[in-house]
């Protein structure tokens, strides 16, 4: 897990764990995050997604930015669903977060290590 700083656009934030998850096509986070946030979900853009607890999930969408430290710091799309609140952490995946960063998993020494992707 990594503690992290996520970060509305009205301004409010909030501290979590956040995981790098490989499988997931999408940052994904509680739908008890956004309400912390003071984020009006019901107004947002929004999908029936699958995956989460294998059930279909209806999920809103919204920008955050999202601060690991160490200079690791992103503004991605994320979704927040309900399916994710038994977890209370938040997933980082494919789009808004492995798509910039190069994450190394060394299970042997149970943990893992993420640096920028150079761009051309």
């Amino acid at each position: 897990m990594i503690p992290a700083t996520i970060i509305a656009s009205n301004g409010e934030w909030m501290r979590c764990e956040v995981l790098p998850d490989s499988g997931a096509d999408h940052c994904i986070f509680p739908l008890d995050f956004a309400k912390s946030l003071k984020i009006d979900v019901f107004n947002l853009p929004h999908a029936h997604t699958g995956g989460v607890g294998c059930n279909t999930n209806e999920t809103y969408y919204d920008w955050l930015t999202i601060d690991l430290g160490d200079g690791i710091n992103f503004y991605s799309l994320v979704g927040f669903t309900q399916g994710m609140n038994v977890h209370g952490i938040g997933l980082l995946g494919q789009a808004g977060f492995f798509e910039y960063y190069r994450v190394e998993f060394l299970l042997s020494q149970r943990c893992f290590t993420i640096e920028t992707i150079e761009t051309i």
